[in-house]
């Protein structure tokens, strides 16, 4: 009976079920085919009714199985906007170095030929900028505790400043 049920279904209405299959919305689907999004949904309606659910994905599964027992593998639809997937193994060039991969066209270089910075677990932590000609990580504790009183200091001067300007602000628009 459900072969009857399918073998009356409009091809548009194989293909949105195929696409709701494939976890889309009448949104997504209603560019896919040239169509507004409200005529998927009655296309998808009237799938529904033919084939006799109450839901859409129902419906979609339904047809992915009627189809995978008559040998018919469903289309998997891609999006234009999805690029294609790209070799895992090519790294675009390095941001921080002016290091350039030879022997490699496009810029790109082999996973084995990438140099990564390994952060060893419980090292100090370092700071974000280096200071004068000093690495971050070159910094003693107590220069490290001096920038951080620094920090405190120059966020509780400007959290003052703003604290008066606000004020300075409410005495003028009430006198």
């Amino acid at each position: 009976m459900d072969r009857k049920r399918i073998a009356r279904l409009t091809e548009q209405q194989r293909t949105c079920l195929r696409f709701v299959y494939a976890h889309m919305t009448s949104k997504e689907i209603a560019p896919l085919m040239g169509i507004e999004p409200g005529s998927v949904d009655q296309h998808i309606k009237a799938a529904m009714r033919v084939l006799g659910v109450g839901d859409r994905r129902s419906a979609a599964r339904m047809l992915a199985e009627a189809e995978a027992a008559e040998g018919i593998q469903p289309l998997v639809y891609q999006p234009p906007d999805i690029v294609p997937p790209t070799d895992s193994s090519t790294f675009g060039p390095p941001i921080e170095s002016g290091w350039q991969p030879s022997g490699l066209s496009g810029g790109a270089m082999r996973e084995h030929q990438a140099s990564f910075r390994v952060a060893t677990p419980g090292g100090a932590p370092t700071l974000p900028l280096p200071i004068g000609t000093t690495k971050p990580g070159d910094l003693n504790w107590l220069t490290r505790l001096a920038c951080i009183a620094a920090i405190a200091i120059g966020v509780a001067l400007a959290f003052g400043a703003l604290v008066s300007a606000i004020e300075a602000l409410s005495r003028l628009t009430k006198g």
